[in-house]
């Protein structure tokens, strides 16, 4: 049943449509904790909303898993993330890690990427402050 939810998980993220919530009632648990470098979010609706909320910048997103590995209740999904948003209007890549603790759901989603690389870097003007520091540090 776990290896089930998984690609039923990584079939919804292959191509994003946040759009369409009605299969994350097959994917995660309704307590579902969810957690990245920028959130914290508690139950299924909760996270259906955001989704909706990063969907109403998305063109277009998709998810390319590149490795896994399962053990016991918990999911390690290595992934290559493309978005093209539309403000700012770019195409954004971010590289990360995905690991899920299943029961017959999903009930722990932890997302572990550069929070930097994918938001900050993104944003006009401190975008800019960014990019100059990470190449000072760079040498």
């Amino acid at each position: 049943m776990q290896i089930e939810t998984i690609e039923k998980f990584k079939a919804y993220f292959r191509q994003l449509k946040f759009d369409d919530d009605t299969a994350l009632n097959e994917i995660y648990s309704d307590n579902v904790i969810f957690i990245d470098p920028i959130h914290r979010i508690n139950g299924i609706e909760n996270l259906k909303s955001y989704f909706k909320k990063l969907d109403s910048n998305l063109m277009e997103g998709s998810f390319q898993f590149t490795n896994e590995s399962i053990i016991d209740t918990t999911a390690y999904l290595q992934w290559e993330m493309n978005l093209q948003l539309k403000r700012p209007k770019k195409n954004v890549k971010a590289s990360g890690i995905s690991v899920l603790t299943l029961e017959q759901k999903i009930i722990k989603h932890r997302d572990y990427f550069d929070a930097g690389e994918l938001f900050y870097e993104n944003i006009p003007v401190l975008g800019s402050v960014i990019l100059f520091l990470k190449k000072k540090i760079a040498g």
